[in-house]
Formats: structure tokens, C-alpha cells, sequence
């Protein structure tokens, strides 16, 4: 049964109310003694680029819109929908972005609800009027959930995916579902609804897979904050290739109730956003234990009161990071010269911030096990998810039969549902590896004392729909441990395509993670928003 989750708004996290002070002055021959300093005078809210901290700051009124005035929910979340209408579909970008599938019905009704409560009692939480753009897969009871799919097209979940529920608890507003690769299965954007998505800093180009949609959306400024979902590459390839932050938590941190799966074993979901803090932000909201999903009730699991706590612009000093040059037999750093540059950079700036770098750090005995055991649950795990509710289609089987489905997205169904397995020997002795590679893995770096690795999370910068990009996502995804990407800098193409860096690290230890991002984006602020019609030009 799918649990039945609290849709109020949550008034937990009340802000404290700013005073309005004012004095009494006299003329320029009065004491100014027991005077107060004057209030600074607020700064013009700028859209592009905004964070939370600058929303709430626009709501409290020291930051003004154009005309002078505060900044409401409903003035905010009207600026997103005018941007996506403008420009998401365009052929002025060239190749149309295509990252949107739907817009929240209610939003004008939520976010004026927002408002009211703002009025009588201040921020109603730390994510108070963040508009959120969801992948289309993670489950909303106002609107429909479809994998961007059209074998899925209404599909109707009976309330919020429990991590959802808790954006919203958080004040978040949910403004709408962006596209993704459909059903999660591909490191391209291959779906049935736009075909395909790209990024915006160069549109004949692939946003990267399966969250591309949220990548490219949060990227271009069409919302304040995104939500991907990470199998194998999909919270960390989409984020490098449009100069965002992605976070791969440890499975079992985040709960998985109310998400399209594609497999239980490895799928994550998490936080897409143009920074560090706002990721940390997210998480927060996003990460708690959940009565339907046993894999958040770990004995082991561990989550720090706020992830705010571990960004510190100091946080790389003293950190030993091992330069993760091989595992298995693959080489993690290929032989493009733009990614290579970019990552040589980025280890003389960790240095430089007071990391000590260990390098080169090869785990040779490593075996990738994750496609194949996305191909072995997949059929097994969507079928649960359909039977729980009244959905559109029966099965896996309905959906591939539909006729409906994007070819080459239908071929993997196909081959999956060939190979489904979730009982055999065979399968239950790949999981036992799993946790055998995961120990490995933390034994080679508490051996050399590493707080974490470093590695590109993709191997080439964004490439056209069809080619695909070599990348190193198995690694996180086999071991269950986590990963942070952040932007590392641009290629030498023209126009330039971002590159990202992942810090790998040890299960629920996403506080050192943070750290090490935060106190890496301080230190270097790689992110460049893209050059899109209308947009004033992005500073270089």
C-alpha cells in the first residue's frame, strides 16, 4: 500500500520577523548620540542566476524588483513561466532546450497560499517559495507523473512521492516536471514526448541522461531549483555537462516511495542546482527516514541535523584526496584533451586550497556490476510500481507492446524484460559482490587515510543525441557509496561546453563531501550560467 502523506504546508520552520525600526532625527545641530546606523537600501533582485538565500532576501525586502517592491511568490514563479514560454521551445537557441513536460496546474493557487502565509507569520521554511522543477518521475498527487513517456501520458499517482511531500513541508513550490531520458534508461535524452533534450550552452548538443530535462532547466534559469534521479550517471552526467551541482547520496539516505523506478538497488534521488549551498539546501529537505521504504533504516545510516554545517570555505584543507586514475581496468580519465586540462587544473587548485593530493590511485580488482543489474530488476521493479496505484498501464509488458514507447528506449525494454531476474542464485550472488566491492573500495582508502576521491564524471563534454559519453558513473552506482559533481570549468569548443569534477566519498558521509565541494566551488566559481536570446551576455 502506498502510504497516505500530509500535503498542509508545514509550519515547523518559522523565520524570524524583520523589525522595522525607525528615529527620530533632528536637524544638523542635534546630538547623534544613541542613534541607529541607517537600514542599507535594498539591491534590485536579479532572476538569473538567484539562489535561495536571494529569494527569501527579495521577501523580506532587501532585495526590490524593478518598480521598488518586495518580491512575492506569485511575482517569482510568474518570471519562471514567461522565461520557459520564451525560450524552452524556441528555435531561437537553435535546437530547440525541450527540457519542460508539464507545469503545475495549482501553482498560482499554491504559490498565493505561500504568500498569505508569509504575511501572517514570515518564511513558512528554509525552501519557502524555491521553485522546484521535478524530474518526471518523481510522483505528484496535483498533476500527472510519466517518465516522459507517452505509453505513461496522464498517469495519475494517488499523492506525493515521500520525498516530494518533504520539499513542500519545506515551503518549496512545485512549479512543474521536467523531461528526462524515458524510464530512467539511457545517458542520453532518447523519449517519446520532445524526443530528445539539449543543453542550453550549445543546443545541437545532448543535456546528458536520464535528468537532462531538470539539468538543462536549472542551467537555462528556468526554475530556482531541480530534482534528478541517479541509477547509474544520472544525477552527476546531466549536472557536468550544463555546469551545475549534482548529489549521488548514499542509497537509503533518500527514500525511493513515489519514484518511477528503474532499480531499486542503485536508484537515488536527489538535488540539481547551481549551487553547493542550495544542493545542501535540498538534501536536507529531501533526506529522512520513511515508514515505506526500508532501505532509509540502515543501522548504519547517519545524517547530520543540517548539511549547512559542513560548508566552510576552509573545508579542503587538511583533506587527503587520492586521484582515482583506473579501477577495473578502465582508465577514469579517457583522452580528451579539454577534460584532462580542466581536471589537471583542478588538482593544482585543491592543492592550492590546502588539499594534499595522492596520485595516481588505481583499484584494479573493481568489476562493474551495474548494468546488469539494472537490466535484471527494471522489468520486476516497474511492475511493482504500476500495481500500486491506478495506472495506465498493467505491466511492462503493456508498455512495451504500447507501440508508444521511443525505439531505442523500447529496445532496452525489451532486452530487460528478457533478462529480468530478481529471485535467481545467479542475482542474489551479484548483490553479495556488491557489498564485497563496496568493502574493497573503503578498505584501499582507509589504507591510504583518503577523505575522498576525485575523478571526472564524464569523460568527454556534451556530445549530439546518439553519441554517447564515456563515463564513470558505475563506480558510485556499484558500491552504493556517494558522490558530489561540481563545475570544474569549459572545453575549448565554440560555444564552450561545461566539464564537471566528482568527489567520491564513504557511505553516509555526505558531510566531508559537502565540504570538499563547497570550499572547491568557493575557491574556483567555475559556474557560468549559458548564453541564451534576451539574456544579457554571461561574465566569462
Amino acid at each position: 500500500m502506498r502510504p497516505s502523506i500530509k500535503r498542509a504546508f508545514s509550519s515547523t520552520y518559522l523565520a524570524i520577523s524583520v523589525a522595522v525600526i525607525s528615529a527620530c532625527g533632528g536637524g544638523s545641530s542635534s546630538s547623534t548620540t544613541g542613534s541607529l546606523p541607517d537600514t542599507p537600501a535594498p539591491t534590485t533582485f536579479e532572476l538569473l542566476e538567484a539562489t535561495v538565500a536571494d529569494i527569501h532576501a527579495g521577501f523580506r525586502g532587501e532585495q526590490v524588483d524593478e518598480s521598488g517592491q518586495a518580491l512575492s511568490c506569485v511575482g517569482l514563479a510568474e518570471q519562471y513561466i514567461e522565461r520557459i514560454e520564451q525560450l524552452d521551445n524556441s528555435t531561437a537557441t537553435g535546437l530547440p532546450i525541450n527540457s519542460i513536460v508539464s507545469i503545475n496546474p495549482q501553482w498560482r493557487e499554491q504559490a498565493t497560499a505561500l504568500d498569505e502565509a508569509f504575511e501572517k507569520d514570515g518564511l513558512t521554511g528554509p525552501l519557502h517559495c524555491a521553485p522546484v522543477l521535478l524530474k518526471d518521475l518523481f510522483d505528484t498527487y496535483d498533476f500527472p507523473t510519466t517518465a516522459s513517456s507517452r505509453a505513461l501520458a496522464g498517469s495519475q499517482p494517488p499523492d506525493d512521492a515521500f520525498t516530494v511531500a518533504r520539499l513542500r513541508e519545506a515551503g518549496a513550490l512545485i512549479l512543474g516536471k521536467a523531461g528526462m531520458s524515458e524510464y530512467a534508461f539511457w545517458i542520453q535524452s532518447f523519449n517519446s514526448v520532445s524526443l530528445r533534450i539539449g543543453t542550453p550552452y550549445d543546443t545541437s548538443k545532448d543535456a546528458g541522461g536520464s535528468s537532462g530535462g531538470s539539468a538543462a532547466a536549472i542551467a537555462a534559469n528556468f526554475g530556482l531549483l531541480g530534482t534528478g534521479s541517479d541509477t547509474c550517471a544520472s544525477i552527476r552526467l546531466p549536472p557536468s555537462n550544463n555546469s551545475l551541482v549534482g548529489v549521488r547520496s548514499t542509497v537509503g539516505l533518500v527514500s525511493q516511495d513515489g519514484l518511477v523506478p528503474l532499480s531499486h538497488t542503485m536508484d537515488v534521488g536527489g538535488p540539481i542546482t547551481r549551487t553547493v549551498r542550495d544542493a545542501a539546501l535540498m538534501l536536507d529537505s529531501m533526506a529522512a527516514v520513511d515508514p515505506a521504504d526500508p532501505r532509509t533504516h540502515a543501522a548504519e545510516r547517519r545524517q547530520p541535523s543540517t548539511y549547512l554545517d559542513s560548508l566552510d570555505t576552509d573545508g579542503l584543507k587538511g583533506k587527503r584526496i587520492g586521484v582515482l586514475r583506473s579501477y577495473g581496468g578502465t582508465n577514469a580519465f579517457g583522452d580528451n584533451a579539454d577534460v584532462n586540462a580542466v581536471l589537471d587544473q583542478a588538482l593544482i587548485d585543491l592543492a592550492a586550497a590546502g588539499a594534499e593530493i595522492i596520485d595516481p590511485i588505481t583499484l584494479p580488482e573493481f568489476e562493474d556490476i551495474s548494468n546488469t543489474l539494472i537490466v535484471q530488476e527494471f522489468a520486476d521493479h516497474m511492475d511493482e510500481y504500476l500495481a500500486s496505484f491506478a495506472a495506465p498501464r498493467s505491466d511492462t509488458v503493456d508498455i512495451f507492446t504500447s507501440g508508444l514507447v521511443h525505439p531505442f528506449i523500447e529496445a532496452l525494454i525489451g532486452a530487460s524484460l528478457a533478462a529480468r531476474d530478481t529471485s535467481s542464485p545467479s542475482y542474489i550472488a551479484k548483490l553479495e559482490k556488491r557489498e564485497e566491492l563496496r568493502y574493497y573500495v573503503e578498505s584501499e582508502m582507509d589504507a591510504l587515510d583518503l577523505d575522498a576521491l576525485v575523478y571526472p564524471p564524464v569523460q568527454q563534454p556534451a556530445r549530439i543525441t546518439g553519441t554517447s559519453q564515456t563515463n564513470n558513473c558505475s563506480f558510485s552506482s556499484t558500491t552504493a557509496m556517494p558522490s558530489i559533481v561540481v563545475p570544474a570549468g569549459f572545453s575549448t569548443d565554440q560555444p564552450a561546453l561545461p566539464i564537471g569534477i566528482e568527489f567520491f566519498g564513504r557511505r553516509w558521509d555526505e558531510a566531508t563531501l559537502f565540504s570538499i565541494s563547497y570550499a572547491y566551488e568557493q575557491a574556483t566559481k567555475h559556474r557560468r550560467r549559458p548564453s541564451l536570446p534576451g539574456d544579457p551576455l554571461p561574465e566569462s
